[in-house]
């Protein structure tokens, strides 16, 4: 959200990592990811149809990906490979991202192994839907990163107009601007930094960057105790940081700005005052840092649970206005915080209705909360598909 945005703020705890898993990567941005390091992720199989042996090798032809999810072995030349190449072991789950010297192209690459007599295949271990799923979890238990992968989505497919702009990761490619996020320029970077091993694995040939974001996202609501979110897959990655809107200015809401100033914003996107309402509601976690945003704290006592006290907080509690070292206006209520955008939902009568609806009714909230965020994550999308 603009200069003051309370969706380009949040928490990430860097100091997490407790679980029982491996962690990959370097500096802050160590991620577990299946599989092994990048160096032991991938092998290379080769093997001989000259002697008229069936190939043996079961796989998954999807004309948008392009890679081949290995469904299983089933005897022939690729069982015969793995009893003599244990380390080197093909398995139900990996995936070939090429073959003989052709990656990315899955119509040739299936020829090649159904026409051509000696195959080189490079694979990749644990390349699939569920290791995918199993990488991003480990992540936010790892890290505490559930709200950041929130707020990383949310900016991708936030900056749609009503006219153009649609999530497409393009603010991997400029520094971590796809707009220009002023003094929060911290969120897409760090965000991104904590993707990287995951997206280093999978992108693209498995999953675009941007469907990366949506689905990370939404597995992030999940885990912290909100509703499940369904994911559609197709979306394009940018090409370039110019396929990027070049201003968020006039696309995504300011924390210092009222009721107009919401409508003015969401109306355009489609959304009425309900899934307004319901969208504020992701504020119900994580918190601003006033080194990245100019405001500073939680909004809610437990930031890494996605629950409905966003909402009993608006109505219960009563807030004292400060102004943060930054010079920013904010409201203070305790530890907690509210900024003017959050107030705004409780001074204006058809915005509060829905606030007392969601803080009386938590299922109610899931409910509009997951319409209203599948809808924004698909702004300016067409042909999404239902698998990835």
């Amino acid at each position: 959200m603009g200069n003051s945005s309370p969706c380009c703020i949040t928490d990430v705890d860097t100091k997490a990592g407790t679980d029982p898993v491996v962690l990959y990567g370097s500096g802050g941005a160590t991620v577990p990811v299946s599989g092994g390091p990048p160096e032991e992720r991938i092998y290379k199989v080769v093997l001989n149809k000259g002697g008229g042996g069936k190939l043996g090798l079961d796989v998954d032809y999807m004309a948008e990906r392009s890679v081949l999810p290995i469904m299983g072995i089933t005897g022939g030349l690729s069982e015969e490979w793995n009893k003599n190449n244990p380390d080197k072991k093909m398995s139900k789950g990996d995936s070939i991202i090429e073959v003989n010297g052709t990656p990315d192209n899955v119509a040739v690459m299936l020829e090649k192994c159904k026409k051509e007599e000696i195959l080189s295949l490079t694979i990749c271990k644990a390349m699939n839907y569920d290791a995918l799923v199993g990488d991003i979890e480990n992540l936010i238990k790892a890290k505490n990163c559930g709200p950041i992968l929130i707020r990383l989505s949310w900016h991708d497919a936030g900056v749609f107009d009503g006219k153009n702009g649609c999530p497409n990761a393009a603010m991997r490619l400029a520094g971590g601007g796809e707009h220009d996020f002023d003094a929060n320029a911290g969120l897409p970077t760090v965000a991104i930094s904590l993707l990287k091993a995951i997206s280093d694995k999978y992108c693209p040939g498995f999953i675009s960057h941007a469907d990366l974001w949506v689905l990370a996202a939404n597995i992030a609501i999940r885990l912290m105790g909100g509703p499940d979110v369904p994911t559609k897959f197709g979306r394009l990655d940018a090409k370039s940081a110019s396929d990027g809107v070049q201003s968020q200015q006039g696309r995504l809401p300011d924390g210092d700005k009222g009721t107009d100033h919401l409508r003015a914003i969401f109306h355009p996107k489609g959304f009425d005052d309900k899934g307004i309402v319901a969208l504020s509601g992701a504020h119900t976690v994580g918190k601003c840092h006033v080194d990245r945003s100019g405001f500073d704290g939680p909004w809610t006592d437990d930031p890494l649970k996605f629950d409905n006290t966003y909402f009993k907080d608006l109505l219960n509690k009563t807030y004292t206005p400060e102004t943060t070292e930054k010079g920013n206006p904010q409201f203070r209520n305790g530890q907690t915080m509210m900024l003017i955008s959050d107030l705004a939902l409780i001074k204006d009568e058809a915005f509060k209705k829905h606030v007392q609806t969601y803080a009386e009714d938590e299922k109610a909230f899931f409910a509009d909360f997951v319409q209203a965020w599948v809808k924004m994550q698909e702004l300016g999308c067409s042909s999404l598909r239902e698998i990835l």
